[in-house]
């Protein structure tokens, strides 16, 4: 009778330890649980934050586009107020980066095309001398020049529909003006690391008649644009030009002694209607950033891409 009452007792001891066993694990699944969908609504909300914070820096750069367009000035250079770098500006509980760049003192690769479909030698010869100066080859330009054309003959090194049919995942090509910067990484060869070379040099705007403005364009564009100029010349005007920009191409050919006679100089000007508007948002734990493409015509802004990345939390 005494063995039987010690086995009861141990098989009761048993199943409450196997009770509270399964209880505790209940309760430590939920406290996971509640916890994991904590976190996750809480990133939400960040996200959210981070991405309207990122706007609202967009409208910023916007509005001083605008100021700066309203103005009397027929000259846009890096010394106006839309291109002064901005510290990292307090919003609520988080922070916007903002910055804007002239698209015009880069090379537009839709200038490469005529109006006819056919290239333009002179915009094709700068083009081949900025990939030579970020350290890449020019045969790369092949098939960008044969996503332009309105023909199918392929360049030597180039790519016409042929290529593009016999890919696993087949496509035709353009065979006319980019539509957007994320076009490029349909052409052959242009590679997320080509693509990266060229950012700073070369973008691609909805038309065939920008000009490059000699006043905000880096040295590499210069270069290939003017290739004979003395370089201690265009060093001492890259230096000066911020606080006294050129007012003219005239003054631009002065400044740096070079013959005006040239059809390079219709190449350039020294005004610009497009720019690119980047912001960096972060409402810890979330960033997110933001590029928004611009028209300016007077003192009126168009919006014409919009390029956001997805929110990046930060581990810890």
């Amino acid at each position: 009778m005494t063995c039987k009452r010690v086995h009861e007792r141990g098989v009761a001891l048993v199943t409450t330890l196997l009770a509270v066993t399964l209880l505790t694990i209940a309760v430590v699944e939920f406290a996971y649980s509640s916890q994991v969908d904590y976190h996750l609504a809480y990133n939400a909300l960040r996200s959210l934050q981070a991405a309207s914070l990122a706007r609202s820096g967009v409208n910023l750069a916007i509005g001083v586009l605008k100021k700066d367009g309203s103005s009397l000035s027929n000259v846009d250079s890096l010394g106006d107020l839309w291109a002064r770098p901005l510290p990292p500006l307090p919003v609520g509980k988080g922070v916007v980066v903002v910055r804007v760049t002239d698209e015009q003192g880069k090379l537009n690769l839709n200038m490469l095309r005529t109006t006819s479909g056919t290239i333009h030698r002179r915009w094709r010869e700068v083009a081949e001398q900025l990939f030579v100066l970020r350290g890449l080859d020019p045969a790369l330009l092949d098939p960008v020049i044969d996503w332009l054309d309105a023909d199918d003959f392929p360049e030597s090194r180039g790519a016409e529909r042929e290529h593009y049919l016999q890919l696993t995942l087949p496509y035709t090509p353009q065979n006319g003006p980019f539509r957007t910067e994320g076009e490029l990484g349909r052409v052959k060869g242009l590679t997320a690391q080509v693509r990266g070379r060229l950012s700073e040099v070369v973008t691609v705007l909805p038309t065939s008649s920008t000009l490059i403005n000699v006043n905000t364009a880096p040295t590499e564009v210069l270069s290939a644009l003017f290739p004979q100029v003395d370089q201690k010349l265009l060093e001492q005007f890259l230096t000066t030009r911020g606080e006294t920009p050129v007012r003219g191409t005239n003054e631009f050919g002065t400044r740096l002694g070079l013959p005006q006679n040239s059809i390079t100089f219709q190449m350039i000007s020294v005004q610009s209607d497009f720019f690119a508007i980047a912001t960096l948002a972060t409402v810890e734990p979330v960033s997110q950033a933001l590029t928004v493409r611009v028209r300016r015509r007077a003192s009126a802004v168009t919006p014409i891409s919009w390029q956001t990345t997805l929110p990046v939390t930060e581990k810890g």
